[in-house]
């Protein structure tokens, strides 16, 4: 009998445009509607709910094992940084609400599972996902999407594909938050 395959979900949030990996592999982005002239509140908070009722879709549609993500950029100081942060934190209480394990990956951590360095372009990126899993993404978002997914299943002991040990090593520097029952 062949064990079951994690469902394992990679999100690459962006405030303009996501990428999101699905459980099948399959890629997808979550594109903001576009806005003339100078973005409000109400634009913000209409770009935040199209993510959320995205994301909760699959989570609750397709009940993931995981949701990996990028931790927040702690360096980042400015309003795009917010509101990726109000974004994100929204992304994490729908893995709270719907039982998924949220693992936080940091990005630096990302770049070096794909690349070997923690300082890869997204270029580089994508030649990797190329090289590894054959693989060609129409979108960088969805690029980094496939890595956070990939990284998600060696979480879960499923890699799919070989990569060197000093690719892995930051496996072990994953936060997850798994919802335990009260």
């Amino acid at each position: 009998m062949t064990p079951v395959r994690p469902k394992v979900v990679g999100l690459d949030l962006a405030a303009e445009q996501s990428g999101l990996a699905l459980p099948d592999g399959a890629t997808e982005t979550i594109v903001a509607p576009n806005v003339k002239g100078k973005r409000t509140l109400v634009d913000d908070l209409a770009r935040m709910d199209l993510i959320q009722a995205h994301v909760y879709d699959v989570l609750f549609r397709l009940k993931p094992d995981m949701l990996v993500l990028e931790d927040y950029a702690a360096s980042l100081r400015s309003a795009a940084a917010h509101r990726l942060a109000e974004i994100s934190g929204n992304i994490r209480l729908a893995c709270w609400r719907s039982g998924a394990t949220l693992a936080l990956v940091n990005v630096k951590h990302l770049k070096i599972y794909a690349t070997g360095s923690g300082d890869a372009t997204k270029s580089q990126m994508a030649t990797a996902a190329l090289k590894r899993a054959g693989l060609e993404f129409s979108t960088e978002d969805e690029c980094d999407a496939a890595w956070l997914r990939w990284l998600g299943l060696d979480l879960l002991g499923v890699p799919s594909f070989p990569l060197p040990n000093s690719h892995r090593r930051i496996l072990r520097d994953v936060k997850l938050a798994e919802r335990r029952a009260a």
